[in-house]
């Protein structure tokens, strides 16, 4: 049992950065290191603010739909459309800004009453200070609100043991295509044993 109780979070921690701004590992010891270090780690506040870009129009978007209810279209809510997304992470709040990351994940219309969204995703950093950490968010995001608040529940690398909160806001939107920026600022309590 020990076994596979080991090799469980071998799997789910095998691609982590051991510090902020080291290179990745997936050597089981040095894994197991951080682990045993941990007693020793202090706790870290770090704020983040980066653009969420999500793409419905063209040839590549980056917001596909993948399921929905036979009553979804005849409800004011879209309730049961069911959507995954890969959403470039900017810098600044225009498709020609650095790319630092993706939004990875899925959200559903999860609302009879709203038009709400009930999000699952990661936010990938594949560049930068933080290159191949991650931030898990989870939450409630009446996206029709300029301002919304969700929960950082997680995070792998510079960010293990992560929690937190994200306030998103709508920095622009098209009409005609769908498509939008969103501006994330990230509070992220999380442990460096440096």
């Amino acid at each position: 049992m020990a076994g596979k109780k080991y090799l469980f979070i071998l799997i789910l921690v095998s691609a982590a950065i051991l510090t902020h701004g080291h290179d990745i590992t997936t050597e089981p010891n040095s894994i197991k290191n951080w682990f045993n270090k941990l007693h020793d780690a202090k706790e870290k506040i770090t704020e983040l603010q980066f653009y969420v870009q999500d793409i419905l129009s063209g040839p590549n978007p980056s917001n596909v739909q993948v399921a929905r209810a036979s009553s979804t279209f005849t409800s004011p809510t879209f309730f049961g459309l069911v959507a995954v997304l890969d959403d470039p992470v900017r810098t600044g709040p225009t498709p020609d800004s650095e790319i630092i990351g993706r939004a990875q994940g899925l959200f559903a219309f999860a609302s009879l009453e709203e038009t709400s969204l009930h999000m699952t995703f990661d936010l990938v950093f594949t560049s930068g200070d933080y290159n191949g950490s991650s931030i898990s968010i989870v939450g409630h995001n009446p996206y029709l609100n300029q301002n919304r608040e969700m929960s950082v529940v997680g995070g792998t690398g510079a960010f293990r043991f992560a929690r937190g909160v994200v306030a998103v806001n709508t920095v622009s939107f098209d009409s005609s295509t769908g498509d939008a920026f969103f501006q994330y600022n990230v509070t992220v309590l999380h442990y460096t044993t440096i």
